[in-house]
C-alpha cells in the first residue's frame, strides 16, 4: 500500500467517525424546540388611551400665576432589548389654540407639561414647542416603569395701568385646547 493510499484511508475513517458522532444513534428521537417573542412597547394608563386635563375658568386667573393639574400617570412597558425612544409631541407646538383658530397672540395661552419617575423618565416643567424626545433602555422596562404627569397653564388676566387699571384678558373669550401625544418607538 503506497503512502497516499494509507493517509487517504486514514482520513476516511476520521471523517466518518466524526459524522456518526454528529448524528442521533439508532433508537433515540431529538426535538428541536424553538419559540418566538415579538415586540411589546407602549405607553399605558389604566383609565384609558385619551385622558382629559381640564384647566377650567382662566379669565380670572393673573398672567403673572399658573393653574397646575395632575394628569395620573404613565406607565411604560417595552422588551426591546436595544431599548425604545420615548417622544412627546404637542399638535399646537405647546399651546392651547382658540377653537376655529389657528392660535396667534390673541388666540393662544402657555402651557408646560411636567414627568415624574425614575429610569430616565423624568422630564422637568418644559413646553413643547416641538417635540421632546429621550432613549430609554434596560430591563426595569419588561415589567414597565410608572411617573407622574402634570400640565400647568399661564393665567390671562392683565391690569391696564394706563386705561385707569382696567383688567382684561390677553386672549379672546372663547374654548381652547390641544392635545399632547406619547408615543414609544422601539430600536
Amino acid at each position: 500500500m503506497n503512502k497516499t493510499a494509507l493517509t487517504s484511508a486514514i482520513a476516511a475513517v476520521i471523517f466518518a467517525g466524526s459524522a456518526a458522532a454528529q448524528s442521533t444513534p439508532a433508537g433515540q428521537l431529538s426535538y428541536n424546540l424553538s419559540a418566538e417573542v415579538g415586540s411589546v412597547c407602549g405607553a399605558y394608563n389604566s383609565t384609558g388611551t385619551e385622558i382629559d386635563v381640564d384647566f377650567g375658568e382662566l379669565s380670572n386667573t393673573a398672567t403673572t400665576s399658573t393653574v397646575e393639574q395632575s394628569a395620573g400617570s404613565a406607565s411604560y412597558a417595552c422588551n426591546s432589548p436595544n431599548g425604545f425612544t420615548r417622544t412627546f409631541a404637542s399638535t399646537n407646538g405647546g399651546y392651547l389654540f382658540r377653537s376655529g383658530t389657528g392660535g396667534g397672540n390673541e388666540n393662544q395661552i402657555a402651557y408646560e407639561m411636567q414627568h415624574g419617575g425614575g429610569n430616565g423618565l423624568s422630564m422637568d416643567w418644559t413646553q413643547l414647542t416641538s417635540s421632546e424626545s429621550s432613549d430609554l433602555s434596560g430591563s426595569a422596562f419588561l415589567a414597565g416603569q410608572t411617573g407622574a404627569v402634570a400640565f400647568r397653564v399661564y393665567g390671562v388676566r392683565a391690569t391696564n395701568a394706563g386705561a385707569n387699571g382696567a383688567s382684561h384678558t390677553t386672549v379672546f373669550a372663547g374654548d381652547y385646547s390641544d392635545v399632547v401625544t406619547i408615543t414609544l418607538t422601539a430600536k
